[in-house]
């Protein structure tokens, strides 16, 4: 529990720590951490429970302000020149569509083995965890029939779309429209990023984002929704 102006000194010295180890293993700018550790969220209080915070009362609110106190330092613009080259090196970045499937999600947990053998009707002897960073599991049902599964929850789902759609701004802002052979304009220039992602978050709706992401995972098709999560089979 937080009691003091030392205890809360501590705690924020501590979670600020967190964070930034945070940060530089997913390669996440401080804009995008309330994406990724959505307050209230799963892997929000996955955070807390893995650092061993889920039982200090005060910590939740010590996350929440350090990630709203991150954001405004990016977009105030209240970070040093080498952090601003830092984060907009190239190991921030997104290339591709399928990285989008990985940035960010933590590795596959204990419940993933409960949700599919609940699904599949089968033991958790029967579930393999082929690869965690991957999500992809084997199962074996009761027709001793080997299948490989990938599942995410909808938390996760919605991570990777945010991804994807920062890709695709990435792409955007890399092309320029010709007007004359004189005179050429970067699309970035035309379209901000908070419209962008307003405009794709239209069209990313979560039957689009499945069919995008199962586009991505060679070789699976989508089997469906379970007690929230999504789970593709391989064909």
């Amino acid at each position: 529990m937080i009691n003091s102006r030392e205890d809360a000194n501590k705690y924020y010295q501590l979670v600020n720590e967190l964070v930034d180890d945070y940060i530089d293993k997913w390669k996440i700018r401080p804009s995008s951490l309330k994406r990724y550790l959505k307050p209230g969220g799963d892997r929000f209080n996955k955070f807390l429970e893995r650092n061993k915070l889920k039982d200090v009362k005060g910590a939740e609110k010590v996350l929440r302000d350090i990630i709203e106190d991150r954001n405004h330092m990016e977009s105030d613009g209240v970070i040093t020149f080498e952090s601003f080259k830092f984060f907009e090196s190239e190991e921030f970045k997104i290339h591709s569509l399928t990285q989008c499937l990985y940035k960010g999600i933590d590795r596959a947990d204990n419940k993933m083995e409960k949700i599919l053998a609940d699904h599949f009707d089968s033991s958790l002897g029967q579930i393999d965890i082929i690869d965690a960073g991957k999500h992809i599991f084997k199962v074996n049902n009761w027709e001793n029939d080997d299948i490989n599964v990938v599942i995410y929850s909808e938390e996760e789902v919605d991570v990777i779309t945010d991804n994807m759609i920062e890709h695709l701004y990435g792409e955007l802002s890399k092309k320029k429209i010709e007007l004359t052979k004189h005179i050429s304009i970067d699309l970035s220039d035309l379209v901000k990023e908070e419209q962008f992602f307003e405009k794709m978050g239209n069209i990313f709706t979560r039957e689009f984002s499945i069919k995008t992401i199962t586009d991505c995972l060679d070789g699976y098709e989508y089997k469906s929704e379970f007690d929230g999560y999504q789970i593709w089979m391989k064909r």
